[in-house]
C-alpha cells in the first residue's frame, strides 16, 4: 500500500469541509492557512483570524484505496460534481507529494505567520544553489537559495504544481548540499 500525499480540490470554499471527513477516517491532512486582522462588525477592534491560504487546496497523506472511499462520501454528502483528486492539466494524472517535498512545505508555510510567496513553477527564477537552513524559523528546511526582487530567498518546490518562497533568509543560516 503506496502512501503519498494527495492534492485534493474542491471550488467554492468546499476544500475546508473536507477536514471532517479526513479527520473522521484518522487520514493525515494539510490545510495551509494565514493569519489576518480582520475588523469586528462596525467597532474600531480586530481580530486575529486563520484563513486558508490556498482556499481550494486540502493536501491528504494517504494510500488511494483508504482515501477514494472517504472522498466518494464527501462527495455525495457536500453534493460536489467534480473529481477531488487535482490532476495534472496535461496528462490528467492524479497529483501527488513525496514525504520528503511535503514536508519543506509544510515547514515553510504551517505557522501562518512568516510571509511566504506563492510562485507558479514557470515564476521561479533560475535555480540557485540547493541548500539546508540551519538555524531561525526555518531551521532544517531544504530548498534553493535564489534571488527575488534582491531579496535572498529559500524556494520550496512542488514539482509540477507551484513553488514558495520565502521573504528572506540570512546567509549565516545557509548551508549549501550537493546538487
Amino acid at each position: 500500500m503506496d502512501i503519498f500525499w494527495y492534492v485534493l480540490y474542491a471550488s467554492k470554499g468546499k476544500a475546508v469541509k473536507l477536514r471532517p471527513y479526513l479527520e473522521a477516517a484518522s487520514i493525515e491532512y494539510f490545510f495551509p492557512f494565514y493569519y489576518k486582522d480582520v475588523k469586528i462588525g462596525r467597532s474600531e477592534s480586530y481580530e486575529r483570524t486563520a484563513l486558508p491560504l490556498i482556499g481550494n487546496l486540502v493536501f491528504a497523506r494517504s494510500s488511494k484505496d483508504i482515501l477514494d472511499p472517504v472522498l466518494k462520501e464527501a462527495k455525495l454528502k457536500l453534493a460536489v460534481s467534480s473529481d477531488l483528486y487535482y490532476r495534472d492539466y496535461g496528462d490528467k494524472r492524479i497529483i501527488t507529494v513525496s514525504e520528503y517535498q511535503m514536508r519543506n512545505f509544510i515547514a515553510v508555510v504551517a505557522n501562518g505567520l512568516e510571509k511566504v510567496t506563492y510562485l507558479s513553477n514557470d515564476e521561479v527564477p533560475e535555480r540557485g544553489m540547493k541548500v539546508k537552513i540551519t538555524g531561525g524559523t526555518f531551521a532544517g528546511v531544504e530548498g534553493f537559495f535564489v534571488r527575488i526582487n534582491g531579496n535572498r530567498c529559500l524556494v520550496v518546490s512542488i514539482p509540477n504544481f507551484f513553488s514558495v518562497a520565502t521573504d528572506y533568509i540570512p546567509a549565516c543560516y545557509v548551508q549549501q548540499l550537493e546538487s
